[in-house]
C-alpha cells in the first residue's frame, strides 16, 4: 500500500508538472501574440509616420499624412488583430480550405473551385481603378509587413495548423504567404455568395418536385409576398406612366428519380454550407433561411427631435468568435484632393477600406436585397462528342480549367472544371450526381462579369453628397444591398445598385432550372443602373429596408421573389411613426428599436387557437401562456418559450410526413415556413393537415394544433423541468465560438477560444432577429453519427445582428456602435470578448470621430514610423 500511495504522489506530481508545462506553454504562446498598441514600431515602406489612436474599447483610429500609408496602417492593424481569421478567410475564397484543414474541406474547395471565386476576383482586381489597386497593394504591403515582423511567434492556431497537419514551425507556427491584393478583391465573391443567390431555393424546389410530383404542391410551400406586406418604393416613382407585365409561366417540374434527387440534396448542403465553420455564415446546410439579413432605416428631420437626419443600421450574419467586424477610423492629417479620407465605421479584416459608418458629410448603411441573380441552367451533352454540349443546333465544346487541390494529410486531388456559355457545371461536383447525367451549370452575376464593388466603398469613404453616394454605387455589382443614406444637410436616400438580369423569358423567375439547349431563356443583359429603385428625400420622413420587397410587383423590372414577409419592417416603420408624432424620434427611439423582440407573424398563428383543445395539463399550459403573451420575446418571457415551442412542433407537425426528414429538416424554421403555415391556418381543407403516417385516420386541423401544444408542453418538461422556469433565456442562448479549432469538442480548447454560453432576447422574425436553426432537430443525412439536440439545441442562437450603429447626423461624436464580441482575435486579450455583455444588453459604445473627440477618447498610441 506504501508503494501504491508513493506512485500516486508521484503520479500527481508529473499530472501537476504536465498542466503548469501546458499552461505556460499556453500562456507563452498567446502573449507573444498580443498586439502591440503603444510606443513606436517600424514599418518599413511608409512615407512618414502614422498615428494608431485606440480608445478604452479598442476602436483603432489612423492618423496619416496620405492615403498609402493610411491603407498600409490598416492593413498592419488586421493582421495585428484578426491574422488567423484572415487567413481562414482567404483560403476559402481560394477554395483552399483542405490545406488548411484536411480532406473534411475536400468537398467545400471542390465547389467554390468549380464557382471559380479566385479567377472573379482577378477579373475585379484587373477591372479596378489605379488609385483602388494601389490602395490594395499598400494594404497588402502592410500585412506582410506584420507577418514578417513576427514569423515564428505566431498565435496559438497556427501552432496548432503547423503541428496537426505537418506544415513544419514547431511551437513558431507555420508561415503564411505574402498577402496580395487578389486576396482582397476574392473576398467579394465570397461575401456574395454569403448574402446574394437562390440557387439553394432551386434546388429544394427541384427535390420537392421529386417527392411530391407536382409543382403545385411545391409552390405551395412558398406563398406570395404579403398583399399588405411593406414596400418602401411604388412601382410608378421611377418610371411614371410605365407599368411592368406581370407573368406568371407555368410550373416547371423537373422529373428526377430517387438517386438523382439525393444528389441535388448533397450538392445542395455542400453548397449551403461553404462558408460553415469560418464565422460567416452558421447555415451548416441547405435550408431555405439561414438567418442572413440585416435592418437600416433614416429618418429625416421632418420627423427628428433634434432636426437633423439620423441612421442606424444592424446586419444580420453570422456569430462567431471574433467578430466579423473590425471597428476603425481613417484620417488624413489633412483632408484634401491629395488626401481625401476621414471617416469611421467597421471594416473586413482582409479588405482596406470603411465598408459602413460615416464620414464628415454622410453616412451609409446596408441590408441584403435578395435579388433573383443566380439560374440553373439544364445543359444537353452532344450525344456524338462527351466534350461538347448542345446551344442552338450547334455543338459548342465546353470550356475546361484544371485545377489541383492540395489537402493536408493526404495526396493531392485534381479536378476538371467544364463551363458552358451559361457558366460553370455544377452538377459535376458531385460523383455520383455526375454518374447520372445530370448536367446542370450556373449563371451568376458574381462571377459572370468583372465587378468594381471594392472601387465602390473606397468612393463612399471620400463621398460628400447624395451625386458622389450614386456615383460611388453606379459601378456595383454584387451582393446588391439597399444602401441607406443621410447627410448633415438634412437629406436621407436610399439606393439599390447591383447587377439584375434582364432574361429574356419573361416567364423565368428563377424557381426551377430551365433549358440550356435550345437559347430560349438566355440573360439579354442587366438593367441600368438609373431604372434600378432609389428614393430621395420621401414625403414620410423616413426609409426603412429590413429584407422586406423593396417594390411592388408592377416594378418595370423583375428583382425577384424571395423576400422576408415584411414583419421586421413594418414594425419598425411603425415605431419611427409613433415616435414621430410624440415629439419626434430621437436617437435612443433608433437603439431601442434595433433591439425591439416583438415577433410581427405571432398575431396571425394566435387568432386561430380557439379550435385547439389539447389533452395535456402541460398543453394546456402552452396554450394559456400563448394567450396571455404580449408578442415580446425577453428572456424572462414565458410566452415567447411556449409560443415559438409550439410554432416548431406545429411545423413539424403539418410538414414532417409529406416532407421527410431530409426536407423537412431544410424547410421548417424559415420564412417560407411561416407563410405557409399561416396561409393553412386558414384553409382547413387543405390536404397538408392529413398525415401521411397514419393511412387509417384523417387529422385535422384541430387535431394538429392540438397535438403540437401537447407536443410543445412535453418538450418544455423534458427539457427546463417544472413549467415555472419554461423562459426563453433557458432556452435562447448563444455561445460565442471561435469558427475553426472551437468547434472541435475538446473541452480545453474551446474553453481558451470560445465564449458563453449566454441568454439571448429577440427570435428570428423580430426587428431584433437572434436566428436559430431547426434542423439540428433532425437527423443528418450526411452523418449517420449524428444525434438530433433538444430545444436548447433547437434555438441555440447562429446568427442575427453582427454590429449596430446609431447616428444622429447633427452630433457625429454622439454616435454609437457595437460588434458582437471585441476587436482582439487572440484569446485573453482584454478586447477579445469585452463587447458581449453591451452587445446582449443592446447598448453601444461611442464611436469618436472629431480630432478633439478622438484625442479625449485616445487611452494608447502607437506611432508606425518609416
Amino acid at each position: 500500500m506504501r508503494v501504491v500511495r508513493r506512485l500516486l504522489k508521484l503520479a500527481l506530481v508529473v499530472v501537476i508538472v504536465l498542466i503548469l508545462v501546458v499552461s505556460g506553454l499556453l500562456t507563452w504562446i498567446t502573449a507573444r501574440a498580443f498586439p502591440q498598441a503603444g510606443g513606436t514600431l517600424r514599418l518599413a515602406g511608409l512615407h512618414a509616420p502614422v498615428q494608431v489612436m485606440r480608445d478604452a474599447n479598442g476602436i483603432a483610429q489612423i492618423i496619416a499624412d496620405d492615403p498609402h500609408d493610411l491603407f498600409m496602417a490598416q492593413g498592419y492593424l488586421h493582421a495585428q488583430e484578426r491574422i488567423w481569421q484572415m487567413e481562414v478567410w482567404r483560403h476559402i475564397g481560394a477554395g483552399r480550405l483542405a490545406e488548411l484543414f484536411g480532406p473534411t474541406a475536400l468537398e467545400r474547395d471542390r465547389f467554390i473551385r468549380t464557382l471559380g471565386w479566385r479567377q472573379a476576383g482577378q477579373r475585379d482586381l484587373d477591372a479596378t481603378s489605379a488609385d483602388t489597386r494601389a490602395a490594395l497593394q499598400a494594404y497588402a504591403d502592410g500585412v506582410n509587413g506584420w507577418i514578417d515582423q513576427h514569423r515564428g511567434s505566431l498565435g496559438l492556431p497556427f501552432v496548432l495548423e503547423g503541428l496537426t497537419f505537418g506544415k513544419g514551425g514547431g511551437l513558431g507556427g507555420y508561415d503564411p504567404e505574402p498577402w496580395t491584393p487578389l486576396d482582397s478583391t476574392t473576398w467579394s465573391k465570397v461575401q456574395a455568395w454569403n448574402l446574394g443567390g437562390n440557387l439553394d431555393r432551386e434546388i429544394f424546389r427541384l427535390r420537392v418536385d421529386a417527392r411530391l410530383g407536382d409543382g403545385r404542391l411545391t409552390d405551395a410551400l412558398f406563398p406570395p409576398y404579403p398583399a399588405n406586406g411593406p414596400v418602401e418604393i411604388p412601382a410608378v416613382s421611377l418610371h411614371p406612366g410605365r407599368t411592368a407585365t406581370v407573368v406568371s409561366g407555368p410550373t416547371r417540374t423537373t422529373a428526377a428519380g430517387p438517386g438523382v434527387a439525393d444528389g441535388w440534396r448533397r450538392l445542395g448542403a455542400i453548397a449551403s454550407s461553404l462558408l460553415a465553420g469560418t464565422g460567416l455564415d452558421a447555415s451548416g446546410g441547405g435550408g431555405m433561411d439561414d438567418g442572413i439579413g440585416s435592418n437600416n432605416w433614416v429618418v429625416a428631420p421632418s420627423k427628428s427631435a433634434t432636426g437633423h437626419a439620423l441612421l442606424a443600421n444592424d446586419p444580420h450574419l453570422g456569430l462567431d468568435m471574433p467578430s466579423v467586424w473590425y471597428m476603425n477610423g481613417l484620417h488624413c492629417r489633412t483632408v484634401g484632393p491629395a488626401c481625401p479620407y476621414d471617416v469611421v465605421g467597421v471594416s473586413f479584416p482582409g479588405v482596406p477600406a470603411v465598408i459602413l459608418g460615416h464620414n464628415a458629410r454622410i453616412a451609409w448603411g446596408a441590408t441584403n436585397v435578395g435579388p433573383d441573380v443566380q439560374d440553373l441552367f439544364e445543359e444537353k451533352v452532344d450525344p456524338g462528342d462527351p466534350g461538347h454540349y448542345l446551344f442552338r443546333n450547334a455543338s459548342v465544346p465546353f470550356t475546361v480549367r484544371h485545377e489541383t487541390i492540395h489537402v493536408a494529410n493526404g495526396p493531392d486531388v485534381g479536378i476538371d472544371v467544364r463551363s458552358t456559355g451559361h457558366g460553370p457545371v455544377i452538377s459535376d461536383v458531385d460523383d455520383r450526381l455526375k454518374a447520372s447525367g445530370a448536367l446542370y451549370s450556373l449563371r451568376w452575376t458574381a462571377i459572370a462579369e468583372p465587378d468594381q464593388l471594392v472601387d465602390t466603398f473606397f468612393a463612399l469613404d471620400r463621398a460628400a453628397n447624395w451625386e458622389d453616394f450614386r456615383a460611388a454605387l453606379s459601378v456595383y455589382g454584387t451582393p446588391s444591398q439597399n444602401f441607406i443614406y443621410a447627410d448633415v444637410d438634412g437629406h436621407i436616400g436610399l439606393q439599390v445598385p447591383g447587377r439584375i438580369p434582364i432574361r429574356q423569358d419573361a416567364a423565368d423567375r428563377g424557381d426551377r432550372p430551365v433549358p440550356g439547349w435550345d437559347g430560349l431563356h438566355e440573360w439579354l443583359g442587366y438593367a441600368r443602373y438609373d431604372d434600378l429603385p432609389r428614393s430621395f428625400d420621401p414625403p414620410s420622413g423616413r426609409i426603412v429596408t429590413a429584407n422586406a420587397a423593396p417594390v411592388e410587383p408592377a416594378f418595370p423590372i423583375y428583382l425577384g421573389r424571395d423576400w422576408d414577409p415584411g414583419y421586421r419592417a413594418q414594425r419598425i416603420t411603425d415605431l419611427l411613426d409613433g415616435a414621430a408624432s410624440s415629439g419626434g424620434v430621437t436617437l435612443e427611439t433608433m437603439r431601442s428599436i434595433q433591439t425591439d423582440t416583438k415577433v410581427g407573424r405571432a398575431a396571425l398563428v394566435v387568432g386561430h387557437l380557439d379550435v385547439a383543445g389539447p389533452a395535456t395539463e402541460d398543453g394546456r399550459t402552452v396554450l394559456q401562456r400563448i394567450r396571455a403573451w404580449d408578442g415580446t420575446c425577453t428572456v424572462e418571457s414565458q410566452g415567447c418559450a411556449a409560443y415559438m415551442t409550439f410554432e416548431y412542433r406545429l411545423l413539424r407537425g403539418i410538414f414532417d410526413d409529406e416532407l421527410g426528414n431530409d426536407l423537412a429538416r431544410d424547410y421548417n424554421g424559415g420564412s417560407p415556413s411561416w407563410q405557409a403555415l399561416i396561409a393553412l391556418l386558414g384553409d382547413p381543407t387543405a390536404t397538408w393537415w392529413d398525415d401521411r403516417s397514419t393511412p387509417d385516420r384523417h387529422e385535422t386541423l384541430p387535431d394538429v394544433v392540438s397535438a403540437a401544444l401537447d407536443a410543445a408542453g412535453a418538450a418544455l418538461r423534458a427539457e427546463l423541468g417544472d413549467p415555472g422556469g419554461w423562459t426563453w433565456g433557458r432556452l435562447h442562448t448563444i455561445t460565442f465560438q471561435e469558427a475553426t479549432l472551437g468547434q472541435g469538442g475538446l473541452g480545453p480548447l474551446n474553453s481558451y477560444l470560445n465564449r458563453g454560453s449566454y441568454p439571448v432576447a429577440g427570435a428570428a422574425g423580430a426587428v431584433d432577429n437572434t436566428y436559430y436553426q431547426f434542423r439540428t432537430a433532425y437527423q443528418d443525412p450526411s452523418d449517420p453519427a449524428y444525434r438530433p439536440g433538444g430545444l436548447k439545441a433547437v434555438f441555440d442562437v447562429t446568427n442575427g445582428p453582427s454590429y449596430r450603429l446609431a447616428i444622429d447626423m447633427g452630433d457625429l461624436d454622439g454616435a454609437g456602435i457595437v460588434i458582437t464580441t471585441g476587436q482582439a482575435g487572440n484569446p485573453f486579450d482584454r478586447h477579445y470578448g469585452d463587447l458581449i455583455d453591451a452587445w446582449l444588453a443592446g447598448g453601444q459604445v461611442p464611436l469618436p470621430f472629431t480630432p478633439e473627440a478622438l484625442r479625449a477618447a485616445t487611452t494608447t498610441t502607437l506611432t508606425l514610423s518609416p
